[in-house]
């Protein structure tokens, strides 16, 4: 995994739960990028960092199909038939008999508080799962770290003995161009006789 979307800013996970509020309880279900920013931070200029949010976050959001608008992936599993006006459940039957402006107040019923409960718990446990396996992806230091000193170690060994080899060797050489250079021992002569 290139990094979890949860470890991407020190405020990622209040931004999720920001979005999941605002998008589980606004009486319109999907809007612009722009819309949600204002809703969520009062600033629509802002929208670019909404747009990473939702777009790394997919387990939670989703863009319509033509792109310009993004709702709440539970949230669209809902009917559309929540009344934005009057805030109430209305029936299919109601809804067809409506002409096509008046279709365009109808919406997806907002979450629930367990539905809302619900979905924050994921984001958080999500979010600490990123934080353990960052932790796991260096599991190997420790197990890395000794053999590295281990083998540096043993190199030392190895080029120290090679260098006293070669010192030993040097000792020998120089015992023997000693020896050649000493003239030959004389025999004392015994002169007792």
């Amino acid at each position: 995994m290139a990094g979890s979307p949860y470890l991407k800013s020190d405020g990622r996970l209040s931004d999720v739960i920001s979005a999941i509020q605002t998008l589980g309880t606004y009486r319109f279900y999907r809007l612009s990028t722009e819309k949600w920013s204002e809703r969520i931070c009062g600033d629509e200029t802002e929208s670019s960092k909404w747009r990473s949010v939702f777009e790394q976050h997919p387990e939670f959001f989703r863009y319509s199909s033509d792109g310009k608008s993004v709702s709440l992936v539970l949230r669209r599993q809902k009917p559309k038939l929540f009344d934005v006006d009057s805030l109430n459940i209305i029936t299919r039957e109601e809804r067809l008999s409506r002409d096509a402006d008046s279709r365009k107040r109808i919406s997806r019923s907002p979450l629930s508080e367990s539905e809302l409960q619900l979905l924050i718990g994921l984001a958080t446990s999500f979010h600490s799962k990123a934080i353990a396996d960052k932790k796991d992806g260096r599991w190997w230091l420790h197990l890395i770290m000794p053999i590295a000193v281990a083998a540096i170690g043993l190199g030392g060994v190895v080029v120290g003995s090679y260098l006293n080899g070669e010192n030993v060797e040097k000792i020998e050489d120089l015992e023997t161009k000693e020896k050649e250079l000493q003239p030959p021992p004389t025999e004392a002569k015994n002169h007792s006789q």
